[in-house]
């Protein structure tokens, strides 16, 4: 007997979501994105019927959620590069200077992002390469002080583009963490809050009470950076 293929997309009154499988994924999960858009995060083999079942009991919290975006109006544009431009770094903004001939592509310096003229529309992975950089650092030192309280330390650090949706990921049984390298565009403190809830995952990989715990054992505030993590860092503005 031939088994029926995984539903793609699940409509539920007039919303559709998108339906993302996981052979990973113990829970069920909804996403809202910032253009509206809908996804359903579900381990595999997860009957269509509890699938939906799952998905109405969340849609007040979905139109909510869609109606909090719209009110925010369209995202910012993305990064041009261009001279006068702001681009964050560290929660605070810099405009850009284009310069001729400067001795590195890109760097922060008096007050100014100084980027090469001639990059032109190469600026991008130059930028991204500064940033990554940067982030490198400024999350290695954020493990360095964190992990002894935590009471746990990767193996293994890494910094990437992880999408549009995540700061930081952790994959508890490789021992790994990783982070965005738009992540040092934050606050330091908001950088501090998203190292220290990966190095918790390594030892809590679910987010229930222990999780939490021992979040707010390190960070006691942790509520209030994670919401104006939620609320700073709705969009990657680059």
């Amino acid at each position: 007997m031939l088994r029926r293929p995984p539903i793609e997309s699940l409509v539920v009154d007039d919303l559709v979501f998108t339906v993302r499988w996981s052979r990973r994924r113990r829970t069920i999960g909804i996403t809202v994105a910032r253009d509206g858009g809908l996804v359903v995060a579900a381990p595999a083999g997860v009957p269509a019927r509890k699938l939906e079942g799952f998905v109405r009991a969340k849609l007040p919290w979905v139109r909510r959620k869609r109606a909090e975006f719209e009110a925010l109006g369209p995202p910012p544009r993305p990064a041009t590069f261009g001279e006068g431009e702001i681009l964050p770094y560290l929660g605070r903004r810099y405009r850009i200077a284009l310069a001729d001939d400067p001795p590195a592509p890109v760097a922060l310096r008096g007050g100014r992002f100084q980027i090469a003229r001639d990059l032109d529309g190469r600026a991008r992975p130059e930028v991204a390469a500064w940033y990554t950089s940067r982030a490198r650092e400024r999350v290695a030192h954020s493990i360095a002080r964190f992990a002894p309280q935590v009471g746990a330390a990767p193996a293994t650090v890494v910094v990437r583009d992880l999408g549009k949706r995540r700061w930081g990921v952790c994959d508890h049984r490789a021992s790994k963490v990783g982070f965005h390298w738009q992540l040092v565009t934050q606050p330091p403190d908001l950088v501090d809050y998203v190292v220290v809830h990966e190095l918790a995952h390594l030892l809590e990989p679910h987010h229930g009470a222990a999780f939490w715990e021992l979040v707010a054992s390190v960070l006691p505030d942790w509520k209030l950076r994670r919401r104006r993590l939620r609320e700073s860092g709705r969009d990657l503005l680059l």
